[in-house]
Protein backbone atom coordinates (compact mmCIF):
# COMPACT_ATOMS: atom_id res chain seq x y z
CA UNK A 1 0.00 0.00 0.00
CA UNK A 2 1.30 3.63 -1.30
CA UNK A 3 1.43 6.27 1.70
CA UNK A 4 -0.35 9.25 1.88
CA UNK A 5 -2.37 10.62 -0.89
CA UNK A 6 -4.09 13.89 -1.59
CA UNK A 7 -5.96 14.79 -4.89
CA UNK A 8 -8.38 17.97 -5.48
CA UNK A 9 -10.53 16.18 -7.82
CA UNK A 10 -10.67 12.35 -9.30
CA UNK A 11 -12.78 10.74 -12.44
CA UNK A 12 -13.80 7.05 -10.99
CA UNK A 13 -15.75 4.00 -11.83
CA UNK A 14 -17.41 1.50 -8.67
CA UNK A 15 -16.56 -1.73 -9.14
CA UNK A 16 -17.48 -3.56 -5.89
CA UNK A 17 -19.69 -2.25 -2.66
CA UNK A 18 -19.26 -4.03 0.65
CA UNK A 19 -21.80 -3.07 2.94
CA UNK A 20 -19.95 -2.12 6.35
CA UNK A 21 -22.41 -0.91 9.54
CA UNK A 22 -24.60 1.72 10.11
CA UNK A 23 -25.20 3.30 6.49
CA UNK A 24 -21.04 2.92 5.93
CA UNK A 25 -19.69 0.74 2.68
CA UNK A 26 -15.93 -0.30 1.51
CA UNK A 27 -16.23 0.85 -2.21
CA UNK A 28 -13.65 -0.17 -4.73
CA UNK A 29 -13.24 2.06 -7.68
CA UNK A 30 -11.32 2.21 -10.46
CA UNK A 31 -9.99 5.69 -10.77
CA UNK A 32 -8.42 7.40 -13.67
CA UNK A 33 -4.94 8.11 -12.10
CA UNK A 34 -3.98 5.92 -9.51
CA UNK A 35 -5.97 2.90 -10.73
CA UNK A 36 -8.10 0.47 -8.30
CA UNK A 37 -8.59 2.10 -4.29
CA UNK A 38 -10.81 1.36 -1.60
CA UNK A 39 -13.24 4.01 -0.49
CA UNK A 40 -14.40 4.50 2.91
CA UNK A 41 -18.41 5.85 1.80
CA UNK A 42 -20.48 7.30 4.65
CA UNK A 43 -24.52 7.18 2.71
CA UNK A 44 -25.54 10.30 4.52
CA UNK A 45 -29.14 11.15 5.69
CA UNK A 46 -31.91 12.54 4.89
CA UNK A 47 -32.24 14.40 1.35
CA UNK A 48 -28.20 14.00 1.43
CA UNK A 49 -28.20 10.52 1.34
CA UNK A 50 -26.33 9.26 -1.85
CA UNK A 51 -26.66 5.21 -1.87
CA UNK A 52 -27.58 5.58 -5.34
CA UNK A 53 -24.56 6.74 -6.44
CA UNK A 54 -22.53 3.04 -5.42
CA UNK A 55 -23.52 0.40 -7.67
CA UNK A 56 -21.09 -1.51 -9.99
CA UNK A 57 -20.29 0.33 -13.24
CA UNK A 58 -21.13 4.21 -11.73
CA UNK A 59 -19.08 6.61 -13.21
CA UNK A 60 -18.42 9.34 -10.37
CA UNK A 61 -16.04 12.58 -10.32
CA UNK A 62 -14.75 12.66 -7.07
CA UNK A 63 -13.29 15.62 -5.13
CA UNK A 64 -10.94 15.85 -1.96
CA UNK A 65 -9.58 12.41 -2.10
CA UNK A 66 -7.33 11.81 1.30
CA UNK A 67 -5.44 9.14 2.95
CA UNK A 68 -3.01 9.80 5.70
CA UNK A 69 -0.31 7.39 5.56
CA UNK A 70 -0.74 3.86 5.52
CA UNK A 71 -3.99 4.27 6.48
CA UNK A 72 -5.87 2.03 3.82
CA UNK A 73 -9.13 3.54 2.75
CA UNK A 74 -9.40 6.58 0.70
CA UNK A 75 -11.72 9.30 1.95
CA UNK A 76 -13.29 12.19 -0.12
CA UNK A 77 -15.31 15.21 0.07
CA UNK A 78 -17.67 14.72 -2.39
CA UNK A 79 -19.25 12.47 -4.96
CA UNK A 80 -21.44 13.37 -8.52
CA UNK A 81 -22.44 11.33 -11.35
CA UNK A 82 -20.53 12.40 -14.23
CA UNK A 83 -22.62 10.42 -16.36
CA UNK A 84 -26.62 8.44 -15.39
CA UNK A 85 -27.01 5.17 -17.27
CA UNK A 86 -30.77 5.12 -17.96
CA UNK A 87 -30.86 2.56 -20.55
CA UNK A 88 -28.69 0.44 -18.69
CA UNK A 89 -30.53 0.42 -15.58
CA UNK A 90 -33.80 -0.91 -17.55
CA UNK A 91 -32.10 -3.87 -19.27
CA UNK A 92 -30.40 -7.07 -17.90
CA UNK A 93 -28.78 -7.76 -20.60
CA UNK A 94 -26.30 -4.53 -20.69
CA UNK A 95 -26.53 -4.72 -16.45
CA UNK A 96 -24.83 -8.06 -17.06
CA UNK A 97 -22.16 -6.64 -19.37
CA UNK A 98 -21.38 -3.81 -16.95
CA UNK A 99 -21.46 -6.34 -13.71
CA UNK A 100 -19.50 -8.59 -15.62
CA UNK A 101 -16.94 -6.31 -16.54
CA UNK A 102 -16.97 -4.41 -13.33
CA UNK A 103 -15.74 -7.98 -11.63
CA UNK A 104 -12.94 -8.48 -14.41
CA UNK A 105 -11.50 -5.28 -14.21
CA UNK A 106 -11.81 -5.81 -10.03
CA UNK A 107 -10.10 -9.38 -10.21
CA UNK A 108 -7.44 -8.14 -12.87
CA UNK A 109 -5.47 -5.64 -11.10
CA UNK A 110 -3.81 -4.97 -8.05
CA UNK A 111 -4.68 -2.09 -5.66
CA UNK A 112 -3.07 1.32 -7.01
CA UNK A 113 -1.94 0.09 -10.59
CA UNK A 114 -2.19 2.95 -12.72
CA UNK A 115 -3.63 2.48 -16.30
CA UNK A 116 -4.89 5.49 -18.09
CA UNK A 117 -5.73 3.72 -21.07
CA UNK A 118 -7.36 1.22 -19.42
CA UNK A 119 -9.54 3.53 -17.32
CA UNK A 120 -10.77 5.44 -20.92
CA UNK A 121 -10.86 2.32 -22.45
CA UNK A 122 -13.87 1.33 -19.81
CA UNK A 123 -15.36 4.85 -19.33
CA UNK A 124 -16.00 4.53 -23.11
CA UNK A 125 -17.32 1.54 -22.75
CA UNK A 126 -19.93 1.81 -20.90
CA UNK A 127 -20.88 4.97 -21.75
CA UNK A 128 -21.10 2.69 -25.55
CA UNK A 129 -23.31 0.37 -23.54
CA UNK A 130 -25.74 2.77 -22.51
CA UNK A 131 -26.12 4.39 -26.10
CA UNK A 132 -26.48 1.23 -28.39
CA UNK A 133 -28.96 -1.07 -29.05
CA UNK A 134 -27.20 -3.99 -29.92
CA UNK A 135 -24.53 -4.87 -27.44
CA UNK A 136 -23.66 -8.90 -27.83
CA UNK A 137 -20.41 -7.96 -28.82
CA UNK A 138 -19.59 -4.77 -27.08
CA UNK A 139 -17.71 -7.28 -23.76
CA UNK A 140 -16.04 -8.80 -26.89
CA UNK A 141 -14.70 -6.09 -28.27
CA UNK A 142 -13.93 -4.57 -25.23
CA UNK A 143 -11.44 -7.88 -23.82
CA UNK A 144 -9.85 -7.75 -26.87
CA UNK A 145 -8.96 -3.78 -26.62
CA UNK A 146 -7.87 -4.71 -23.18
CA UNK A 147 -5.57 -7.43 -24.11
CA UNK A 148 -3.54 -5.13 -26.64
CA UNK A 149 -3.57 -1.98 -24.04
CA UNK A 150 -1.88 -4.93 -21.39
CA UNK A 151 0.88 -5.61 -24.14
CA UNK A 152 0.18 -9.15 -24.29
CA UNK A 153 -1.71 -9.10 -27.62
CA UNK A 154 -0.57 -12.31 -29.67
CA UNK A 155 0.72 -11.94 -33.45
CA UNK A 156 -1.04 -13.28 -36.61
CA UNK A 157 -0.08 -16.87 -37.17
CA UNK A 158 3.29 -16.49 -39.76
CA UNK A 159 2.60 -19.45 -41.09
CA UNK A 160 -0.28 -20.84 -43.37
CA UNK A 161 -1.31 -24.65 -41.63
CA UNK A 162 -0.68 -23.26 -37.88
CA UNK A 163 -3.99 -21.92 -37.05
CA UNK A 164 -4.13 -23.04 -33.74
CA UNK A 165 -3.88 -20.45 -30.41
CA UNK A 166 -1.79 -22.26 -27.49
CA UNK A 167 -3.88 -19.74 -24.79
CA UNK A 168 -0.18 -20.54 -22.39
CA UNK A 169 2.38 -19.22 -24.59
CA UNK A 170 0.08 -17.07 -27.51
CA UNK A 171 1.94 -19.28 -29.79
CA UNK A 172 0.79 -20.69 -32.81
CA UNK A 173 0.66 -24.17 -33.94
CA UNK A 174 -0.79 -26.90 -36.47
CA UNK A 175 -1.57 -29.70 -33.57
CA UNK A 176 -4.65 -28.94 -31.25
CA UNK A 177 -4.21 -29.71 -27.67
CA UNK A 178 -6.93 -29.66 -24.52
CA UNK A 179 -9.44 -27.53 -25.15
CA UNK A 180 -8.90 -25.10 -22.27
CA UNK A 181 -5.44 -23.88 -23.35
CA UNK A 182 -5.81 -24.09 -27.31
CA UNK A 183 -8.21 -22.09 -29.52
CA UNK A 184 -8.56 -23.65 -32.99
CA UNK A 185 -9.56 -21.68 -36.20
CA UNK A 186 -11.84 -19.70 -36.88
CA UNK A 187 -12.07 -18.88 -33.40
CA UNK A 188 -8.43 -18.04 -33.06
CA UNK A 189 -8.43 -15.57 -36.27
CA UNK A 190 -11.56 -13.91 -34.65
CA UNK A 191 -9.43 -14.02 -31.37
CA UNK A 192 -6.65 -11.85 -33.59
CA UNK A 193 -9.35 -9.75 -35.20
CA UNK A 194 -10.71 -8.21 -31.98
CA UNK A 195 -7.29 -7.90 -30.53
CA UNK A 196 -6.35 -5.83 -33.60
CA UNK A 197 -8.84 -3.65 -33.47
CA UNK A 198 -12.12 -4.93 -35.81
CA UNK A 199 -15.32 -3.93 -34.40
CA UNK A 200 -17.14 -5.65 -37.05
CA UNK A 201 -20.22 -8.05 -35.61
CA UNK A 202 -18.67 -11.79 -36.51
CA UNK A 203 -20.77 -14.04 -38.34
CA UNK A 204 -21.37 -17.14 -35.52
CA UNK A 205 -23.86 -18.50 -33.18
CA UNK A 206 -24.23 -17.48 -29.81
CA UNK A 207 -22.24 -21.10 -28.86
CA UNK A 208 -19.08 -19.86 -30.89
CA UNK A 209 -19.47 -16.21 -29.65
CA UNK A 210 -19.06 -18.35 -26.00
CA UNK A 211 -16.31 -20.06 -26.85
CA UNK A 212 -14.57 -16.96 -28.11
CA UNK A 213 -15.09 -14.94 -24.82
CA UNK A 214 -13.84 -18.23 -22.40
CA UNK A 215 -10.98 -18.16 -24.37
CA UNK A 216 -10.52 -14.74 -24.05
CA UNK A 217 -10.99 -15.07 -19.85
CA UNK A 218 -8.54 -17.71 -20.14
CA UNK A 219 -5.91 -15.97 -22.54
CA UNK A 220 -5.70 -13.10 -19.66
CA UNK A 221 -5.78 -15.90 -16.63
CA UNK A 222 -2.29 -17.49 -18.20
CA UNK A 223 -0.54 -14.09 -19.11
CA UNK A 224 -1.38 -11.66 -16.32
CA UNK A 225 -0.63 -14.72 -13.27
CA UNK A 226 -3.43 -16.38 -12.48
CA UNK A 227 -6.97 -14.71 -13.26
CA UNK A 228 -9.29 -15.71 -10.63
CA UNK A 229 -12.86 -16.58 -11.59
CA UNK A 230 -15.33 -14.69 -13.12
CA UNK A 231 -18.67 -15.31 -10.98
CA UNK A 232 -20.91 -12.89 -13.34
CA UNK A 233 -19.78 -14.50 -16.28
CA UNK A 234 -22.28 -17.63 -15.65
CA UNK A 235 -24.93 -15.20 -15.33
CA UNK A 236 -23.90 -13.21 -18.56
CA UNK A 237 -24.00 -15.80 -20.96
CA UNK A 238 -27.80 -17.69 -19.31
CA UNK A 239 -28.79 -13.64 -20.30
CA UNK A 240 -27.49 -13.84 -24.07
CA UNK A 241 -28.74 -17.88 -24.58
Amino acid sequence: MSGSLSIDCERCIVLSVLPYNDGRRVVRVLTESIGTVALWVSEGRGKNRQVGHWHPGAMLELTGLTRKGSEGLVRFKSARRKFIPVSTMQDVRKGAIVFFLCELIGKLFPEESEHMEVFRLFWNTLEQVDQEQQVAWVHVFFIGELIRLLGIAPEASPRRGEDVLNLQTGEWTSQMGPMEDHLPAPLSHWFIDVTDGSRNPIACDAQNRKQLIQGQIRYLHHQMGGLREIKSYDVLEAVFN
